[in-house]
């Protein structure tokens, strides 16, 4: 990456996971991040284990529109400019469909759906004023599997994808390339605490998916930094999946 490829890039959830994973594998490469996340102490310390200088963490809550707006008028005063937005904010919490509450379907729509809105809604002036602006918002393979148990999360990520391809024809004038990734099974935080909890058994996703493991977080930082990236500049509304072949998988 060359000196003029370098990129402000904000992050939600930047403090932990798939989010941490990007804003390291970006920083890595010469772009100053700003991360956001609920927990200030938490994000101040994602901050400090980065590479590079100037790189600022803003605790925002992205259910709230006035927090988020509030954490873009920091963007704005401390860089004046921005060119990449990471929705990768999220929770996992598992319920069988016909007994999952209305607050756990509210809450998994607010945070993943309209929280990837509210980013992109907060950065569209901002981004307005970049040559290479680019949003890549966190879906998943619940978008396109019926996954058991995640009902607010599949409709949730459904959608998002919904949203990339709305934003992408809407603000294309502008100059602004909206995406997704669509993971599969990743070895986050929040699967690791399935995993220890014996929610989830990892031997037969592992089974299930042809490349035969999980994958880990910077593998999925890896192609947002590619969409991100001026690299990318002729693609648009798409989703990439990111799965180690499963959803193409017919298990015989």
């Amino acid at each position: 990456m060359n000196k003029t490829d370098k990129m402000t890039v904000v992050i939600s959830g930047g403090a932990s996971g798939i989010g941490y994973a990007t804003a390291k594998t970006l920083a890595s490469r010469g772009n100053r991040l700003v991360l956001v996340d609920l927990d200030q102490e938490k994000v101040d310390q994602a901050v400090e284990e980065l590479e590079g200088e100037g790189h600022i963490g803003i605790s925002a809550d992205v259910t709230s529109t006035d927090s988020i707006g509030s954490a873009f008028e920091t963007i704005r005063r401390s860089f004046g400019h921005l060119d990449g937005v990471v929705a990768a904010a999220g929770i996992v919490d598992p319920s069988p469909s016909e007994s999952v509450s209305d607050e756990s379907l509210e809450r998994l729509i607010d945070i993943h759906l309209l929280g990837s809105i509210r980013m992109a809604r907060a950065a569209y002036p901002l981004l307005c004023d970049s040559a290479k602006a680019s949003i890549v918002c966190l879906s998943s393979m619940g978008a396109r599997l019926g996954v058991p148990q995640r009902l607010g999360y599949n409709v949730a990520k459904s959608g998002i994808e919904g949203m990339v391809r709305t934003l992408a024809v809407e603000w294309v004038r502008q100059g602004i390339r909206v995406n997704a990734v669509a993971p599969g099974w990743v070895k986050t935080p929040a699967i690791a605490n399935l995993i220890d909890s014996g929610f989830l058994d990892p031997t037969p996703v592992e089974e299930r998916t042809p490349l035969g493991r999980f994958a880990e977080p910077t593998e999925i930082a890896e192609a947002i930094a590619f969409l991100l990236s001026p690299t990318s500049s002729y693609i648009t509304g798409q989703s990439l999946t990111i799965d180690g072949g499963m959803t193409i998988h017919f298990p015989q």
